[in-house]
């Protein structure tokens, strides 16, 4: 694993753009212009730079607009000696660090997160891809490689644009990487609120935790699978919300912040994580990400989660804890089970049903 985390990140965009012959910036257009004009002016120092502006949302992470990359890429000449640079959140990170690793074999990546959940997650680790509209509706992350950005880099300023429900959804995805710490930094993280003056100083420590975990295993034969946590379940209901025609479609994070909810319940039963403590953290976290009005039903999160692709020999796996900051990776669900405890949880947190 090659790459790293910079707040520096001008001088370091310096070096690495040096001898290239074309920069690519793949940048969300729901960004301030001023953003891009920062990169600009540094890249236009040492090379040609093209700016191509695309909507970030899920709704992007098609084959549709990652032929529309390519075909801009190509028609502004880049070649194996380009490099693209995103700039924006995670899903932009994702079509553009697929873009990248498949154009014409793979050209050199730079990813410059404007959002929490970029910050601490989806920016870090070379996992990029899109997602797959199938006959049983969108399979998120279905196509995709390990392909290790040059560079991170990262600057707290870019945060002031965000939405509040932004700044939440990173705190779904901090929160994993809290639980799976434990110790001071969880103690640390539940005293922070779900705004970005409470959570900006702990950003690069759980960006950290995340790199730590990935430098151990790049591929995810192992270790790294912790990372899953919570995203068994959040990957269904956010790719379930996706396909509906009605409702709100779920934030990534409050949609992990829910799976993990779930998997304390679970975790309780399956590990022998403490009771009391499993309903404090429930309870906390629940208290911010508010209620859901809707619930998917167990047969059609069961659906989504038989698709997960971190399954094998089609045994749905997910991640259970034993205590904060020790988890089990290892864990294979049996659908009757499944069925009965996610009903119970179905009807203490849902408002209304499907």
């Amino acid at each position: 694993m090659n790459s790293y985390i910079s707040t520096s990140w001008k001088e370091e965009l310096e070096r690495l753009i040096q001898g290239k012959s074309l920069v690519f910036l793949l940048a969300d257009s729901n960004l301030p212009d001023s953003y891009s004009r920062d990169i600009i002016k540094v890249c236009n120092m040492e090379t040609k730079t093209h700016l191509f502006k695309i909507k970030g949302g899920e709704e992007i992470k098609t084959h549709h607009h990652l032929i529309l990359i390519y075909n801009e890429l190509d028609r502004v000449g880049a070649d194996r000696e380009s490099v693209c640079i995103c700039l924006g959140g995670g899903t932009i990170s994702d079509l553009g660090g697929f873009a990248a690793s498949t154009y014409k074999r793979g050209i050199d990546l730079v990813i410059l997160p404007t959002t929490v959940v970029g910050m601490v997650d989806a920016a870090i680790g070379g996992k990029n891809g899109i997602n797959v509209q199938s006959k049983v509706g969108i399979l998120k992350n279905q196509i995709g490689t390990f392909y290790q950005p040059k560079l991170t880099g990262i600057d707290l300023k870019w945060l002031g644009s965000l939405p509040t429900d932004e700044v939440k959804s990173g705190w779904g995805e901090m929160l994993k990487h809290a639980l799976l710490t434990g110790g001071p930094h969880l103690e640390q993280f539940k005293n922070a609120e779900p705004n970005l003056a409470s959570l900006t100083p702990l950003i690069i420590d759980s960006g950290n935790i995340k790199e730590g975990i990935v430098r151990r295993d790049v591929k995810e034969k192992g270790e790294r699978a912790i990372l899953n946590l919570g995203h068994t379940i959040g990957h269904a209901i956010e790719s379930l919300d996706l396909d509906s025609s009605h409702g709100s479609k779920s934030k990534h994070g409050i949609a992990i912040a829910w799976g993990i909810v779930f998997t304390l319940e679970v975790s309780v039963m399956k590990m022998g994580f403490n009771d009391a403590l499993a309903k404090e953290l429930i309870k906390w976290i629940v208290d911010i990400i508010g209620s859901r009005e809707e619930i998917w039903g167990s047969d059609a999160v069961w659906f989504k989660m038989c698709k997960d692709k971190k399954n094998t020999n089609g045994n749905v796996k997910d991640v259970l804890l034993r205590n904060p900051g020790d988890a089990d990776w290892g864990f294979t669900w049996e659908r009757e089970e499944f069925t009965i405890l996610w009903e119970q949880f179905r009807e203490r947190y849902e408002l209304t049903s499907f």
